[in-house]
């Protein structure tokens, strides 16, 4: 095999090539909320009055939706009080409101304007540990709102690991230029500042019911942005929650059980072996980081590297 044969190798991709790779965590996510969406609209139904049974109606007059993956995924109040659902700390950040797609729309285009370069600046399993937390932070301090202001309904959508991954871009890349309502340009660090403060005055008007009509969970965006400036101000690294590893369980056990068997001295074979490790090791460091390496694979680097030298 040839270097230029190896993916580490080879150029670059473009950003098109990238929004297309599936293995982008950020375009799988958003292919996640997508999905967990259309299952809502399978699954809706008119929200009944607990009493009178009589459909509920909005300040529009329209029926208001609901859908038992919304009622099982989000968070409430009683998420807190409750430990074996504590699961849905993480679930309410992949569904969205049903009355309209805004809700969604906002939040992928937020998610892929933001993730992708954040993706690339931290790397796809840093990227993934990164927006996972701060949506647990979010659904949690979401859940301790509703809890404290007796508030009902729950928390949903993915708006509180969005806003972590726009002010974690704010802060890796604050001069960069966006334009606000695809108009008006505006330096990153200004709109962080403006998320902030935006979300600080409409917490205040929640948690002093200035303003009782409005069902933003700005308290979640908070704990977003808060958990952000922290990971970035604390030089925070999530390495040792390392989802995607568990992908690579088999592939440990298959390498233990061989261990564990009677060792039958072929140099050439152990050769060969080694090198097609080290095409998969180098490509994992090309993709994920030299801090993605198990001490197992840095040993087998090592030994390979030793051969190449003799």
């Amino acid at each position: 095999m040839g270097i230029y044969d190896r993916d580490y190798g080879r150029e670059e991709p473009t950003p098109w090539e990238r929004m297309e790779n599936p293995r982008s965590i950020t375009v799988t996510l958003i292919i996640i909320n997508v999905v967990v969406f259309v299952a809502e609209l399978v699954t809706q139904s008119p929200m009944l009055d607990p009493v009178t049974q009589v459909p509920l109606t909005g300040p529009d007059g329209m029926k208001i939706q609901d859908s038992v993956v919304i009622d099982w995924l989000a968070v409430d109040g009683n998420t807190i009080k409750q430990p074996w659902m504590w699961w849905q700390f993480l679930t309410y950040g992949f569904v969205h409101d049903l009355s309209g797609i805004s809700h969604l729309l906002f939040n992928m285009i937020g998610l892929y304007v933001f993730g992708r370069d954040v993706e690339l600046r931290q790397g796809r399993s840093e990227f993934l540990r990164f927006y996972l937390a701060a949506v647990v932070f979010g659904g949690i301090v979401g859940g301790l709102t509703h809890m404290l202001t007796g508030g009902g309904g729950g928390t949903i959508g993915a708006s509180g690991g969005v806003i972590a991954c726009a002010i974690l871009f704010a802060c890796y890349f604050p001069h960069r230029e966006l334009l606000l309502m695809l108009i008006l340009p505006i330096k990153a660090w200004v709109l962080a500042i403006v998320f902030v403060i935006a979300d600080l005055a409409g917490a205040f008007g929640m948690l002093y019911q200035v303003d009782s009509m409005s069902n933003t969970a700005f308290t979640v965006h908070l704990a977003g942005a808060a958990f952000a400036l922290a990971y970035f101000f604390l030089g925070w690294n999530l390495r040792r929650l390392d989802f995607l590893a568990l992908s690579e369980l088999p592939q440990r056990f298959r390498q233990r059980s061989r261990r564990m068997r009677l060792k039958i001295h072929d140099p050439d074979r152990r050769i060969e072996r080694d090198a097609e490790e080290a095409d998969r090791i180098l490509a994992k460091i090309h993709e994920q980081g030299e801090s993605s390496l198990t001490p197992s694979e840095r040993k087998t680097l090592e030994r390979y590297s030793r051969w190449q030298r003799e």
